[in-house]
């Protein structure tokens, strides 16, 4: 027990130097705080070049790391802390302001949820660095869908990370990272590395104690002069002091089976404007505006286990959405074409194994 216990902060060290040393491979990051510049091309065929590359790479890194016979799972967010049932509650008496697609009137969805790490494979230790993921799935939802083949979809989705800026700050750095060029990437952006290291470094020991942010923004409301841009939470409403047990590689997905073994949980689901000078194709700042509730999201009571592998068929995407609520910037854009992509591959390769 104690050797396990050794080897899990050793590679808990090894994981934080690794990070550490990559932001320094490109110099010291502070001291070059840098814009994405605008580029012409945005939304262009040059950019449709950039993503189409993307989705080739992706594919290509999913059938050389899968071992044969084994479940294709999928690229990122691979390990799951579990799926869960809950109610999505807009709220009643929202000011006029808010009552916009989704929010429009009060309401109740049901919804899926799954927690996740975002880059590790399924049996890796919680205790190790990482993102922490929530993607939410809500049923019911009537209205015509942003996503391309899913039009008819009664599904709108969600997705959030535990940081609240996302680490790329343009779709050129994400292209270099999912080619895994790591190396020239900090070299022309050391910043990537900070913003890496600071998504990686927080600690969780609890899905539902956790802040989630949408990261990049989104519309809020239809098309037009008048429509706003905001970014999503899904923020706490209680938490407790523990330890994580680095003992137990699942203790993630093990906390929350706990809570949710003794009763419902509820978090809070806010929204944040844009405010003047705050970007949208560079998410990589934090917006500064306060975050307004405008629905709960309450889980059910579990009884039992929940195994690591439920919602594994789930496909959630943002771009599955009512217009009012569509991906803005160009993250958006790239998992319009990623996520599907990704999703068909792993599809076929699992009813080939079931054959």
């Amino acid at each position: 027990m104690i050797s396990k216990l050794i080897k899990i902060a050793v590679l808990s060290v090894l994981a934080i130097l690794v990070v550490l040393l990559a932001v320094l491979q490109g110099g010291l990051w502070w001291a070059h705080k840098q814009e994405v510049p605008s580029k012409s091309w945005v939304g262009s065929p040059v950019e449709q070049r950039i993503i189409d590359e993307m989705v080739q790479a992706v594919i290509e890194k999913q059938r050389k790391e899968r071992e044969p016979g084994t479940v294709a799972k999928r690229d990122v967010h691979t390990k799951s802390h579990g799926t869960f049932k809950a109610k999505f509650r807009v709220l009643d008496g929202l000011p006029s302001e808010l009552k916009v697609g989704l929010f429009a009137k009060g309401g109740e969805y049901d919804a899926l949820v799954r927690f996740s790490n975002g880059a590790m494979k399924a049996d890796g230790f919680d205790a190790l660095p990482n993102v922490r993921g929530v993607a939410i799935k809500l049923h019911g939802v009537s209205g015509e869908k942003v996503l391309p083949g899913d039009e008819k979809s009664t599904e709108q989705d969600f997705l959030m990370a535990n940081d609240e800026v996302f680490f790329a700050p343009g779709i050129e750095d994400m292209h270099k990272l999912v080619r895994g060029e790591m190396g020239p990437l900090l070299k022309q952006n050391p910043r990537v590395g900070a913003l890496i290291a600071d998504s990686v470094l927080k600690v969780v020991t609890n899905p539902l104690e956790t802040d989630y942010y949408s990261q990049v923004p989104y519309a809020f409301g239809p098309q037009g002069e008048h429509r706003k841009a905001v970014k999503y939470a899904l923020l706490r409403t209680s938490s407790s002091f523990s330890v994580p047990n680095v003992f137990d590689r699942h203790y993630l997905r093990h906390a929350a089976v706990h809570s949710l073994n003794k009763g419902t949980v509820t978090m809070t689901f806010a929204v944040q404007f844009q405010q003047a000078g705050e970007q949208i194709e560079d998410s990589s700042h934090r917006w500064i505006g306060k975050y307004i509730p405008v629905a709960e999201l309450v889980f059910e009571k579990v009884e039992g286990t929940v195994k690591e592998s439920a919602g594994e068929e789930l496909s959630f995407n943002p771009v599955r959405s009512l217009p009012e609520h569509e991906p803005l910037g160009w993250p958006g854009r790239v998992r319009k074409s990623v996520y599907p992509a990704d999703f068909k591959w792993r599809t076929e390769e699992n009813m080939n194994i079931k054959r």
